[in-house]
């Protein structure tokens, strides 16, 4: 607010999600992934190494809880969400 008045924009303010951290490294399809970051909140999908996983929870903001798919491939995990899409730093190792 200034003293002209408020102004308001017509575009929604949104924030990029990032990928700090993910655990375990690596495992077999069907693997529990614990991935850590910030702004997952709405997130829309997960991949690994480009594959969709079929189960994922966004558990807070900061935390998403996602099950390697059938068919993943060893690459980064992706995180996408109203924001953007939040590419993992290194990869993880289907087994």
């Amino acid at each position: 607010m200034t003293s002209g008045g408020t102004l308001k924009s017509n575009l929604k303010f949104r924030v990029t999600p990032a990928i700090v951290n993910f655990t375990p490294p690596n495992g077999p399809v069907g693997t529990s992934v614990v991935i850590t970051g910030n702004s997952f909140t709405g997130a829309t999908k997960v991949t690994f190494g480009g594959i969709a996983a079929t189960a994922f929870t966004v558990n807070s903001y900061t935390k998403i809880t996602a099950t390697v798919p059938v068919g993943a491939v060893t690459g980064k995990i992706q995180v996408i969400t109203p924001g953007g899409t939040a590419p993992s730093v290194t990869v993880f190792t289907v087994n």
